[in-house]
């Protein structure tokens, strides 16, 4: 698969679409042992995938900045989540960047999540937190 997608459209390419697939196939909701455990957090959003910056772009550092600054928000729907303050403490590098929008949980409006590349941003409104999550 990698090599006709890298003759057709090149190797950055067909990893961003190896990559999608892996993306589309991620569950949106997450039973799992631990911190996740009971929380219904949002599905990876290949519209984001599509539109991120690659390490191969020119200016990358630059894009990654105003990707971020245009979909990770510190209010959301009038709720102070903080999520790009609390990236940008943690750091691009550690959580990657974010593959969903801001999603209220469905069975607690009170809880906030935004998906990244390597965990989650969860804001917390009765206690006025925001926290990272893995995904595992």
């Amino acid at each position: 698969m990698m090599r006709s997608l890298s003759k057709k459209f090149g190797r950055a390419a067909a990893l961003v679409a190896i990559v999608g697939i892996g993306v589309l196939g991620v569950p949106s909701i997450v039973s799992a042992a631990g911190p996740l455990d009971g929380l219904t957090i949002p599905a990876a959003d290949p519209s984001l995938a599509f539109v991120a910056p690659t390490p191969d772009q020119p200016n990358y550092d630059a894009r990654v900045q105003a990707f971020v600054q245009a979909t990770v928000p510190d209010t959301w729907n009038g709720q102070p989540v903080q999520f790009q303050t609390t990236l940008n403490d943690i750091g691009v590098d550690q959580l990657g960047l974010p593959t969903s929008e801001p999603t209220a949980d469905p069975h607690n409006p009170q809880f906030v999540y935004q998906r990244f590349q390597n965990g989650l941003l969860f804001y917390n409104a009765a206690a006025g937190t925001t926290t990272e999550l893995p995904l595992s």
